[in-house]
């Protein structure tokens, strides 16, 4: 049930004509190929309210239950219509009385003006996977069902989505620190329905979800016209395809790609050009997002653009690509962040862990405070004048400007990456690569 501004919504009860209730074994065999999961697991459930994420949370319960865990509920409340607060507390009620720990989360602060249905997923997901991390919860359920998928899918459709697309949601998708599955993905909503109802379960309908003006619900009657299973099909066709090529991009990045601890990479520009144009497409907006820090692969002309450069000259070819210097490097291709939208200086105490420049992980042991910084030329000028054998550092000269760097009054203190530090006693830290894109991804999982 989206969040979005409408009417007041109602209760249901009503069981669709002809739906069958899912059983205890049915969502046993639903779950079985989403694990594994640990001794007494803790399921966090993403409850809006709706017929859907009720029926899974009850059917998230029992599952649960019988190996020894437990299941907690969460609603985001993001304060776009006068009801969602009542909305909120009626599902912590419906979670109480069924012994089901529940919690609300809260959008604070200024709502956008435009995209708002965009910008309201978005932060629903930021805060659910927040919570989860907080509570210790490795796994977040969906309530997505085949006909959110089937409508997932003539979306992209109509949009020209490539086959990676048209493959839909995955059953599995893996997050920072919690894992976001699908179990109901082959279930038609009446079915999910239909079990509350027998139960004596309501449930709210959101009369949104009838409004015309989204687009989602003018294909829901496509759907409802008998195309949803076939629909289903298909999507499923294409998410086999989907894994098929994935895993012909990690054979390409295993075998021609090498990952540096300073958040650059090298690749074999021939091994690059001689694979599938779909393959090496894939491999090289990968590659590009992780190296410039990026929460989204960059678009697919704008890779093509560069792959075509790599196919004219595979050890020569020059490019930029989102956030990216393409530069030849000793028989190869060197991919390393730009200059440009580099983060501005940051302060830091002791004893602080940050994420900078969505590519390392930085924590600062001390003493005192520091300023986190890009190396730049001025910082690489102090370096080189105080340790001038730095010039023959393995780091390529093309990524050592980009470098984080801690500075104080005095200057640059502190590069770990060219293991440098000014004098004894300059303040320490420990830093790792940690991309908001992973190089190789997380396999996309057909439910």
């Amino acid at each position: 049930m989206d969040a979005v501004p409408g009417a007041a919504p109602i209760l249901e009860r009503r069981a669709p004509d002809g739906a069958s209730p899912l059983s205890a074994d049915d969502f046993s065999e639903l779950m079985a190929p989403l694990g594994p999961f640990e001794a007494a697991p803790l399921l966090a459930v993403a409850v809006s309210g709706g017929g859907d994420s009720l029926a899974l949370v009850h059917l998230a319960q029992s599952w649960v239950q019988a190996r020894g865990g437990r299941v907690l509920g969460l609603t985001v409340d993001h304060g776009l219509r006068p009801e969602s607060a009542a909305e909120a507390a009626q599902v912590a009620a419906w979670l109480a009385e069924a012994g089901i720990e529940h919690r609300t989360l809260a959008w604070q602060g200024p709502k956008p003006d435009s995209a708002l249905q965009e910008k309201a997923r978005a932060v629903r997901y930021r805060l659910l996977e927040a919570e989860c991390r907080r509570a210790g919860a490795l796994h977040l359920l969906l309530g997505h069902h085949r006909d959110d998928q089937a409508e997932t899918h003539l979306m992209r459709r109509r949009r020209d989505s490539g086959a990676d697309g048209l493959a839909g949601m995955a059953a599995v998708a893996e997050r920072p620190g919690v894992r976001l599955l699908r179990p109901l993905l082959p279930v038609p909503g009446s079915r999910l329905r239909a079990t509350l109802a027998v139960a004596g379960r309501p449930w709210i309908e959101d009369p949104s979800n009838r409004d015309l003006a989204f687009t989602r619900v003018r294909l829901r009657g496509e759907l409802e016209s008998g195309r949803g299973v076939a629909l289903a099909g298909e999507t499923r066709a294409y998410g086999r395809k989907r894994v098929r090529a994935e895993e012909a991009r990690w054979r390409l990045l295993a075998e021609a790609c090498v990952l540096h601890p300073a958040g650059h990479a090298v690749i074999d520009g021939v091994r690059l050009a001689a694979a599938p144009s779909e393959v090496a497409e894939a491999a090289l907006a990968r590659l590009a997002a992780c190296v410039g820090g990026r929460e989204h692969l960059p678009r697919r002309d704008r890779v093509a653009r560069l792959l075509s450069r790599v196919c004219a000259v595979p050890d020569g070819a020059r490019g930029t690509l989102a956030g990216c210097r393409l530069l030849p490097h000793e028989g190869r291709l060197l991919l390393c962040r730009e200059m440009r939208d580099l983060p501005p200086p940051l302060t830091v105490a002791a004893g602080e862990a940050v994420d900078w420049d969505g590519r390392f992980r930085f924590h600062f042991s001390g003493p005192g405070m520091a300023r986190l910084a890009p190396l730049g030329p001025e910082g690489w000028a102090q370096v080189v004048t105080d340790a001038p054998g730095l010039r023959r550092h393995p780091v390529p000269h093309a990524v050592r400007l980009s470098l984080p760097s801690l500075w104080d009054e005095a200057g640059v203190s502190a590069v770990p990456h060219l293991d440098y530090k000014r004098e004894r006693g300059s303040p320490s830290a420990w830093i790792a690569v940690r991309p908001r894109e992973s190089l190789s991804g997380v396999g996309f999982c057909v439910a």
